[in-house]
C-alpha cells in the first residue's frame, strides 16, 4: 500500500485503519500538499466522545512508529497547535511525548 493512504485513512476519521497502516510500515511523517503531516491531522480530527479512545490510540501509535512532532507545517503550526480546540487528554499526550523525548535526548 502506498504511504498517502495513510494520510487519507487518518483525514477521513478511519483510525483503525490508519494505525494498521502505521503499525505496518507506513510513512507516518507523509505530507499533504499544506505540508501537514499524519499526526497533525490525527491531532486536528474533531472527533465526538465515543471515538476519542480510538483517536488517541492512533496518535500513540504514530509517535511509538516514528511520527515527528516538531514537524511544521506550511503555516509554521505543530502538531500540538492542532490539539488546541481538542480534549485535553490528546494535547496531554502529545506534551508528555515531548517530555520524554527531550528527557531521553538530554540524558543520552
Amino acid at each position: 500500500m502506498s504511504s498517502c493512504n495513510i494520510m487519507k485513512a487518518v483525514s477521513d476519521g478511519k483510525f483503525r485503519l490508519g494505525r494498521i497502516l502505521a503499525e505496518g510500515g507506513a510513512n507516518v511523517n507523509e505530507r499533504n500538499q499544506e505540508q501537514m503531516t499524519v499526526l497533525m491531522a490525527a491531532c486536528g480530527i474533531e472527533t465526538n466522545e465515543c471515538h476519542r479512545h480510538q483517536k488517541l490510540k492512533l496518535i500513540q501509535t504514530l509517535l511509538e512508529n516514528g511520527a515527528n512532532p516538531e514537524n511544521l507545517d506550511r503555516s509554521g503550526k505543530s502538531c500540538l497547535e492542532y490539539t488546541r480546540s481538542q480534549s485535553i487528554d490528546v494535547r496531554n499526550m502529545v506534551i508528555q511525548y515531548l517530555a520524554k523525548t527531550d528527557q531521553n535526548s538530554s540524558t543520552g
